[in-house]
């Protein structure tokens, strides 16, 4: 019974703890799941906080990077307007000035640094290409006005041989006048000249072929004061080395310019000695002066000109223009011709003028040079004579030297006999410049009455039989001396000009097309 009642008791006793316990357990579950829901909310909301904190960092760090960007990109682009750019303009008229790089290295490959360097790319090409287009203008303009007035000169130079030829008995003070304008002439010449040549014009002058001995002495006429301040070329050739007829024009340009550039930087008691040599490769020819010389730049710039290798600009040439090396230069590279400069055994400058072998000929035998061209230094030994009916051949054919010149011939029929030839005029006295224009002058006179007599004759003796001619097919009717040839006086001594030498020739003034800073040494 006992046992029951415990059992009741037991059993009444949890079934009251079931109805009261249930309630209490559901709320104190609730309540973990509400502290639950709470932390993970503030947690959300610390996360969140956290996200938009980082977010408002990370745009702080992209506007801090942008805005050092853009800074950085002004500081450059401010760099490149002021000083990249300028620098580029001077080093394309300066090669030696140097165009400096971005501000900031970590720049170094970025699209800022391709951009800047196509943009800088882009204003060289453009300012090269607008710089060729207008030196070219400027050389076109240059080159037709001296042109015109380099054939004026040679009309005017036609015209003054032309009064000397129509006055023979002029008078010698009138003479001495009309040859010193004749000298001004011949210097107008030359500085119309080398402008022209410079930006690319032709002599304008043909010649036959010419010894190279009488090419150094007429380009010296070329020269103020040449009597006095050019000495007499010293003649090395062994034989008698002429110059084709295409390239004397040109070598006496490029002589001309170096001895008047010699002659220029030299002291005004100093003279300017000129040599002639023959070498294995042609002829050369050396003028070597006492002047102020060159320092390693000036020969540096020289030699860059004389080559003729590389283009001239007439920005290049200096205020005023300096045109001489740019001439030469420019004949240079059309003719085939070397040019090269050293320091003289006087401290000066000596020039050396090479040409080749393929623009050198033999001179005929009977084709001496003019009564200026000094003898040589050695005398050439006498050809053995061909045996009868035998062709004389050019050297290189007889000797199989293929450096030999080819030798030119002229073409002569047999004269009748005449009288007995005159003496050489390298065996006549020297004589003084007023009696030599004086007999000079009588000269020309009894020719022109000799003209008027044969003419009368010839007239009479029309219908008689003819006469025989035994004149040269060289020697046109009613014949006259070179216009070179200038003085006056009686006497029959002939006085060669102090502009140009007589074997030259008369020239053309009609323009035809051609065949294919400091010290400096240039004028």
């Amino acid at each position: 019974m006992l046992i029951e009642v415990v059992a009741a008791a037991v059993v009444a006793g949890g079934a009251t703890a079931a109805a009261t316990g249930g309630p209490l357990v559901a709320a104190r579950r609730r309540a973990r799941r509400a502290d639950e829901d709470r932390r993970q909310a503030h947690e959300a909301r610390d996360a969140a906080l956290a996200a938009a904190g980082a977010a408002q960092a990370e745009a702080g760090a992209a506007r801090t990077e942008a805005r050092t960007s853009r800074e950085a990109v002004e500081r450059e682009t401010r760099h490149l307007l002021e000083h990249r750019l300028p620098a580029l303009l001077s080093h394309l008229r300066t090669p030696h000035v140097t165009v400096p790089g971005l501000l900031t290295p970590e720049l170094v490959g970025t699209p800022i640094d391709r951009l800047h360097r196509a943009l800088l790319d882009a204003v060289a090409e453009g300012v090269a290409a607008e710089g060729e287009r207008v030196d070219e203008a400027g050389r076109a303009v240059v080159r037709g006005a001296m042109s015109r007035v380099h054939a004026l000169q040679l009309r005017l130079q036609d015209g003054l041989s032309e009064i000397q030829r129509r006055h023979p008995d002029a008078e010698p003070a009138l003479m001495a006048d009309v040859l010193a304008l004749d000298m001004l002439n011949e210097l107008i010449g030359r500085a119309a000249q080398t402008p022209a040549l410079a930006t690319g014009s032709t002599p304008m002058l043909f010649r036959d072929d010419t010894h190279l001995v009488d090419i150094a002495v007429s380009a010296a006429s070329r020269v103020r004061d040449f009597k006095e301040r050019v000495g007499e070329p010293v003649n090395h050739l062994a034989r008698p080395v002429g110059v084709m007829a295409q390239s004397v024009e040109p070598l006496r340009a490029v002589l001309a310019e170096l001895l008047a550039n010699a002659v220029h930087f030299s002291h005004g008691t100093l003279k300017v000695d000129v040599s002639l040599h023959e070498t294995q490769t042609g002829a050369s020819i050396i003028v070597e002066d006492a002047g102020v010389g060159l320092n390693a730049e000036q020969f540096a710039r020289a030699e860059r000109l004389l080559s003729g290798a590389h283009p001239v600009r007439l920005v290049e040439l200096g205020d005023p223009p300096q045109t001489g090396w740019a001439a030469i230069g420019a004949l240079v590279r059309q003719y085939g011709f070397q040019v090269s400069l050293k320091k003289s055994s006087y401290g000066g400058v000596a020039a050396v003028v090479s040409v080749p072998a393929a623009l050198l000929v033999e001179m005929p035998e009977g084709h001496a040079p003019s009564v200026h061209a000094p003898a040589p230094v050695r005398s050439p030994e006498p050809a053995a004579p061909l045996p009868a009916g035998v062709r004389s051949v050019p050297r290189a054919t007889e000797t199989g030297d293929s450096t030999a010149l080819p030798r030119r011939r002229r073409k002569t029929r047999e004269r009748a006999p005449g009288p007995a030839p005159v003496a050489p005029v390298a065996e006549l006295p020297r004589l003084e410049p007023r009696e030599a224009e004086a007999r000079w002058g009588g000269w020309q006179a009894g020719r022109d009455r000799g003209r008027e007599a044969v003419e009368r004759e010839t007239a009479e003796a029309a219908a008689g039989p003819a006469r025989e001619d035994t004149r040269s097919p060289q020697d046109p009717p009613h014949s006259r001396p070179s216009e070179d040839v200038r003085a006056a006086g009686p006497g029959n001594t002939p006085v060669p000009p102090t502009d140009r030498a007589p074997h030259e020739g008369p020239r053309s003034s009609t323009p035809r097309a051609a065949p294919a800073q400091q010290r400096g040494h240039d004028l």
